[in-house]
């Protein structure tokens, strides 16, 4: 039984490659887009938490934060808090500061400058036993090659002033990430802060790792200008912070994947009725239903640990050179792209993805497998099977009612949880799935119908009665290119119903005629432009508004990351109270007449009452926006994201320009009016959904490779058939519509099905997965314009798809494929 396991099993890859192929790439891409995906959902999680505790060593177990963004502390206190710590643990003060270098393309690189105590600091890096002097600069390796290029010294910019640091005084470090560390004396130096602190970091000495030990850090340090916050607190803030990111990034990763094996499903349905004949054979030689149940499967599991492994190293070289990078508030894409190393569990993951779905994919067909009889032997025709007009009117109520179950479950209003449109989404796909499978011989017998009454062609009647004979394998296809059409149009309306959104939001939140920003620094989300500017505008008397505008993306209430906006408040709206955004009122219920507890560095902890809500669509987390008098009473700022100009007299317009850019020359900064800030603000969202422009063409690949082998199967396996149909006297151009026209059946069926598909399906992903993970009401948008472009691809995809099987009939030779023997 062993030889006949070999056999079967590599007799059918030695002589199936194009099936081997085709089913090894769909395996393949869909792992690879799974585990490249998950790998930048890690990096974005890692690069959070280790901008937000400095890329401190593992021995952290927690930090003092003040409540402003620096704090001011002697050298006594720190002493005190050291000698009443045990021994186990060391205090690390820590200044963080941001600084950034301008690169060639006149882009700015953000990064932390991270001032400590580098007698203690833990370096690693290979060069720090050959040096002679202690470096004054530890650079990460990653920034180092971004900054230096065969420089001689390198530019950072931070406190308002150039730092030039020479080669020689810079020791690179092994680690992943864009970092500076520095004396910390030296940093305060630099930028004016004497006895000034971000954080005090609390460390666990090396040699009382494994020591239990039960310590109450917010006690142990009495200073209501400071808290303590544990590691794992800073890790799960990161983790709800980015909870959006990971969950958009699986579901679209596993979506791919889930089209992938509807593929890899096809292609075991054609594997089963190419080998039935065999498998009843070997029951007839005395095997069991078991071993041709194990045969099935010990090939789907084999096909699916190659599939798996190639998928998983295609995945980390795509991830590697960021093709489904995706961009988030928080994160940089400049810290995301210097990540290396990642978890290893994530390969583990994506091998047993393809494991679990290749077994899933084939075993339906293994339960044929085990249920045939060994009179399959004599059959030489896959015979259609007719089913009782019960059994079809029970598969439409089912398929009708999953879709309407699928449409109230989908809709449900939970926040934080998706779930519900999950289900909801899995219901409609499962009905039309269902629907994609029994409307085929219905479809067929209509058009059997019809042409009776026209005069069609014998190669489209032949095409449509082949697609009938193997409704279920048909079914698959259609489902598979169902499955890439409604992806496409659903993420479609979702990106047009963001922008739709965002334009409205641009147009009602900011009416100025021009936005002073610094370019430099927009990558980054860095205010860069100069407060004192603003009282060289308003002296001007050309402008009858000159508003600032702050952004802080890291605002932290209850423990908990925020947007802030400051601005100034309209004459109608209290000036000594905030709004929130609606999504956050809906996500965290922070709600008007709410009132929150804030830390502030000038009148410590204060609560300020919610007035109102407002559509804000800067921040999936939510957005607080604050007056700008009243930060500025609470917060220091030195520099602001942009200044907002309105002209005050059209007729001193030109007056205005030049002041504007003469003010814009000599800080360094750009201004923008309302047409390009909305290009900007475009951009900027394009950018963020640009992953969903990668996963359009996968799922399309994807779709197109199903439909392609789908045609290879019926040729590689009908061969007799075209064939005899050419040695009765039918020409190449008769046979090549044959082709054409079943290819053209299967696109237009799946493309129909995907297109309605996705009518009920953007409304569920727009108003219950978006609006639960995110709060926000979007305009709805559905892209009509791709509809009409479908025929045109319909056209050209049939085309293309049909001529390279069709080259294998033009190369059949009759005598061969007609002998028996």
């Amino acid at each position: 039984m062993i030889h006949l396991y070999l056999n079967f099993i590599f007799g059918y890859l030695k002589n199936n490659l194009s099936k081997v192929f085709f089913n090894l790439v769909s395996i393949t891409l869909g792992i690879a887009l799974f585990v490249s995906t998950q790998i930048n959902g890690w990096k974005a999680e890692k690069s959070l938490v280790d901008q937000t505790i400095g890329f401190n060593s593992q021995n952290l177990i927690g930090r003092y934060v003040p409540n402003a963004t620096q704090g001011e502390i002697d050298t006594n206190t720190l002493f005190s808090l050291d000698s009443n710590l045990p021994e186990a643990f060391q205090i690390e003060p820590e200044l963080f500061i941001n600084g950034f270098i301008t690169l060639a393309d006149n882009q700015s690189l953000s990064f932390p400058i991270i001032g400590r105590d580098l007698i203690t600091f833990n370096i690693t890096s290979k060069n720090q036993n050959n040096r002679k002097n202690f470096p004054k600069y530890f650079i990460s390796n990653s920034l180092l090659q971004k900054t230096l290029n065969n420089k001689p010294d390198v530019s950072i910019h931070l406190c308002n002033q150039t730092l030039t640091i020479k080669k020689d005084e810079i020791l690179p470090i092994e680690s992943d990430g864009l970092f500076v560390v520095t004396d910390i004396e030296r940093l305060q130096t630099l930028c004016g802060f004497k006895n000034t602190y971000t954080t005090i970091n609390i460390l666990v000495q090396n040699q009382a790792e494994n020591v239990s030990w039960i310590v109450n850090f917010s006690q142990l340090f009495r200073n209501q200008n400071w808290k303590f916050e544990s590691m794992n607190e800073i890790k799960e803030r990161a983790g709800v912070a980015l909870g959006s990111l990971k969950i958009n990034l699986t579901i679209i990763s596993l979506v791919s994947v889930l089209i992938s094996f509807f593929m890899v499903s096809n292609i075991y349905t054609g594997i089963f009725l190419s080998r039935q004949i065999e498998f009843g054979i070997l029951l007839s030689i005395g095997g069991t239903r078991l071993n041709n149940f194990l045969l099935f499967m010990t090939l789907a599991l084999l096909l699916g640990l190659f599939g798996g492994i190639i998928g998983t190293f295609l995945g980390i070289i795509l991830a590697k050179y960021n093709f489904f990078q995706t961009s988030n508030t928080l994160t940089d894409s400049s810290q995301l792209e210097s990540y290396k190393e990642f978890p290893s569990v994530i390969l583990f993951y994506g091998i047993f993805l393809s494991l679990a779905g290749s077994t899933i994919s084939a075993l339906f067909n293994a339960m044929k497998a085990y249920h045939i009889l060994p009179i399959e032997l004599l059959k030489d025709k896959n015979e259609s099977t007719s089913n009782p007009k019960s059994t079809i009117r029970l598969k439409w109520f089912l398929s009708f009612l999953f879709i309407f179950l699928g449409i109230i479950i989908g809709n449900i209003k939970i926040q934080k949880q998706i779930l519900p449109g999950l289900v909801g989404v899995s219901l409609v796909l499962l009905g039309f799935i269902l629907i994609n499978y029994i409307s085929i011989p219905l479809i067929v017998n209509g058009i059997s119908k019809f042409s009776k009454k026209l005069n069609i062609s014998t190669s489209f009647l032949l095409a449509i009665k082949e697609i009938e004979m193997e409704s279920w394998k048909n079914g698959l296809t259609i489902s598979t290119i169902m499955l890439a059409t409604s992806l496409v149009f659903t993420l479609s309306s979702l990106t047009l119903s963001y922008e739709s959104s965002l334009k409205r939001w641009i147009h009602e939140e900011n009416q100025s005629d021009f936005s002073l920003i610094n370019e430099k620094k927009l990558n980054s989300g860095e205010p860069g432009v100069s407060i004192n500017l603003l009282d060289k505008l308003e002296k001007t008397n050309l402008f009858s508004q000159v508003e600032p505008f702050f952004i802080n993306s890291k605002f932290i209430v209850n423990g908990n990351y925020f947007t802030l906006h400051v601005l100034k408040f309209r004459e109608n709206e209290n000036k000594d109270e905030i709004i929130v955004s609606k999504n956050l009122c809906y996500l965290e219920k922070i709600c008007k007449g709410n009132r929150l507890k804030i830390s502030t560095p000038y009148k410590g902890e204060v609560f300020l009452k919610v007035q109102d809500e407002k559509e804000n669509f800067f921040s999936e987390r939510g957005t607080i926006i604050m007056d700008f008098s009243l930060y500025n009473a609470l917060f220091p700022i030195q520099e602001l994201n942009s200044i907002r100009l309105t002209i005050s007299d059209l007729s001193n317009k030109n007056e205005a320009l030049n002041t504007i850019e003469q003010l814009a020359s000599e800080n360094e900064l750009i201004y923008l009016d309302q047409k390009k800030l909305k290009e900007l603000y475009i951009t900027g969202m394009n950018r963020v959904f640009s992953v969903l422009d990668s996963l359009k063409l996968t799922a399309i690949l994807i779709s197109l490779l199903s439909l392609g082998t789908s045609i290879f199967y019926y040729v590689r396996e009908k061969s007799r058939i075209l064939a005899g149909l050419k040695a009765i006297g039918m020409n190449f151009l008769q046979i090549f519509l044959l082709l054409f026209y079943q290819t053209s059946f299967l696109l237009v069926a799946g493309m129909t099905s995907g297109l309605i598909n996705s009518l009920i399906l953007s409304p569920i992903v727009i108003f219950g997965i978006n609006r639960n993970a995110f709060g926000w009401d979007l305009i709805f948008t559905f892209p009509v314009h791709f509809v009409a472009i479908l025929p045109i691809l319909i056209l050209l995809y049939t085309t293309i798809i049909t001529i390279i099987p069709f080259y294998f009939v033009y190369r059949m030779k009759i005598s061969n494929e007609l002998n028996y023997e």
